[in-house]
């Protein structure tokens, strides 16, 4: 019999923060002597994200300029109100809510990374029953092509680096969950009322037929994904989540949702969600990327089959990313035939990669 873990009252977000930052914390992160004033601008609105809020807290170094790092707040109090992303309280859901700072805490985020690609620098604060994570600040959010080519290899070295990972916390089966979590419907969706003006103003009529073909059910998504080698992945990788820290190197950042997923999920993922959108063409962001990704795992010494892995880059995100099409038509109206026709390409491309 499964235990049903009770969530907490939730309290909103942007609660206060500390008079002061934690012992040394500052010092470590920007190198600020004690003593040092510091201020706190929120990020973000008030809106569902998973997570307390987060802040850019910018110490004054007298004289030096200023030097900030950024705060994000987790905590059972805080898992968010998004259905299919919130977090939650129970520790084997795979986006059980204290997953990213077990992740900063444990030798994952230490070990395996290459010299040019590594995750921020990080200071777990515990307190008044939530959990505050101060994190390296990073520039160039987000990521080039060629940072994110960086990003890709570096990945694919500590994935395959910590292989035999063994921590309790990292449950498997996200993409499966999240297919679940999205409760699509191909039937509901080739009803739905925004398909005629859509498809007037630039929508390819090539979707409904992909739409139609479309995996909905979470069994059937395990099936699918069942033969292919599994690996650590981040589950959020894109380039809004990649950037430069400041000795050049590039980091990596939001890990709520790490665990066990299909082997090149997140080099394909990156590839498909490059932004800003239109910058780069699906096919070239998905050459560099996935190439990079590739080689860099081998490489390292992955012993799998190259064309395995391809398939695996694919079908996930196929699977992963089925929810598009009901996103765009949802705000079609709204967007110009070009924007249309843009996303018409990219959710094509997507499907003629099988």
């Amino acid at each position: 019999m499964s235990t049903v873990i009770m969530e907490p009252e939730q309290q909103p977000r942007f609660g206060a923060l500390r008079a002061e930052p934690p012992p040394a914390t500052l010092a470590r992160l920007t190198g600020a002597a004690a003593g040092t004033t510091w201020t706190a601008e929120r990020l973000g609105g008030d809106l569902g994200y998973p997570n307390g809020g987060m802040w850019r807290v910018a110490a004054d170094r007298h004289g030096e300029g200023p030097a900030s790092v950024i705060v994000k707040r987790t905590g059972p109090m805080h898992l968010g109100t998004f259905p299919v992303w919130r977090l939650r309280a129970d520790p084997a859901d795979p986006q059980w809510w204290g997953k990213e700072a077990a992740f900063y805490a444990s030798d994952l985020a230490r070990t395996g990374w290459t010299e040019q690609v590594r995750t921020p620098r990080v200071e777990i604060d515990d307190h008044d029953g939530r959990r505050d994570l101060w994190l390296e600040e990073l520039t160039g959010i987000p990521g080039s092509l060629d940072v994110c080519r960086r990003a890709a290899a570096g990945l694919a070295a500590w994935q395959v680096a910590n292989a035999d990972h063994d921590h309790p916390w990292l449950s498997g089966g996200w993409i499966v969950k999240h297919v679940e979590r999205q409760d699509l419907d191909n039937a509901r969706t080739l009803a739905h009322p925004g398909w005629p003006s859509a498809l007037e103003r630039g929508l390819a009529p090539e979707l409904r037929d992909l739409v139609a073909a479309r995996v909905t059910d979470p069994v059937e998504a395990a099936c699918r994904l069942a033969g292919f080698p599994s690996l650590l992945a981040n589950h959020d990788f894109h380039n809004g989540n990649v950037g430069v820290a400041g000795n050049g190197a590039v980091a990596v950042i939001d890990w709520a949702y790490v665990g066990p997923g299909p082997v090149g999920h997140d080099a394909g993922h990156l590839a498909l969600t490059f932004e800003p959108e239109g910058s780069v063409e699906p096919a070239e962001a998905w050459q560099v990327l996935t190439t990079a990704y590739t080689e860099a795992l081998i490489n390292s010494g992955w012993p799998g089959d190259p064309e395995q892995l391809r398939r695996s880059m694919i079908v996930s995100n196929q699977l992963r990313l089925g929810w598009w099409i009901d996103a765009l038509l949802e705000v079609a109206d709204r967007l110009s035939p070009e924007d249309l026709a843009a996303k018409s390409r990219l959710l094509i491309f997507l499907a003629e990669l099988r």
